[in-house]
């Protein structure tokens, strides 16, 4: 049986994909230019790009445009494009949160260094595991760190599992995160770590430490991420700051 028109837009679109024509971290055409390529109508051009958005393939902002996200096929890897914080944003909705635990926390000199934060400084820890619809293994591992008064936020955090954390408190209480630093190294699972993760000890992995900051630079949330090799990836998009000088 001869696919639909909207199916095979999407399998041409999907084999762009693959071949590198349509990198991940790149927009795809318009609506228009698609709808001018296939030769066909905006609905259609839009259920083909359903296909690929409900497989994590690419993800669609209003008045931003379709940025491709992964590629298909790997096994178990979830790729996020970072050129702004929309990509945190699409990991959040796409490997959504699961709270295992929360405490209140004052950091010694061993756990401050790790989080690169004040020794002696208090705050409001949460365990949780990001998880990826119908699959069995979490993506990862996060302890998240946040203001001891926005404690209230935990449950709101498991009431909107695809929120993330900061733009919850920024709805709750309108602290604006502006800024997000980000450090990624490498490091090995611990005992701790390899149960919840589904992994043995000493599995290679990434790790992500993130510091969330507002306007006035103060740190609001901080958060540590684990997750074994082959199971996520990061793509970073670079834009030179302003057009280069002519030479005399």
């Amino acid at each position: 049986m001869a696919l639909a028109l909207y199916q095979q837009i999407s399998e041409d679109l999907l084999r762009k994909i693959s071949s590198g024509v349509l990198p991940v971290g790149t927009l795809l055409p318009t609506e228009l230019a698609l709808m001018a390529t296939y030769r066909t109508s905006r609905n259609t051009v839009r259920m083909a790009l359903q296909q690929l958005q409900a497989r994590g393939l690419i993800s669609r902002r209003r008045n931003r445009g379709t940025l491709v996200e992964a590629l298909p096929g790997g096994a178990a890897t979830f790729t996020q494009s970072l050129s702004s914080l929309d990509g945190l944003v699409t990991l959040a909705s796409t490997a959504q949160r699961e709270i295992l635990a929360a405490d209140d926390v004052v950091l010694d000199a061993a756990m401050a260094k790790g989080l690169r934060c004040p020794p002696g400084s208090r705050w409001y820890h949460l365990a949780m595991v990001r998880r990826e619809a119908g699959k069995p293994r979490p993506l990862g591992w996060t302890d998240a760190y946040v203001e001891p008064h926005y404690r209230q936020v935990r449950d709101m955090a498991e009431q909107q599992p695809g929120m993330l954390l900061v733009d919850l408190i920024e709805a709750m209480f309108g602290r604006r995160i502006e800024t997000v630093e980000q450090t990624v190294s490498s490091c090995a699972i611990s005992q701790e770590m390899s149960q919840p993760l589904g992994v043995a000890k000493g599995t290679p992995a990434l790790r992500v430490l993130r510091h969330y900051r507002d306007a006035a630079r103060h740190l609001v949330v901080v958060t540590r991420s684990l997750y074994p090799e082959n199971r996520y990836s990061m793509t970073t998009t670079l834009v030179r700051s302003g057009a280069a000088q002519s030479r005399a």
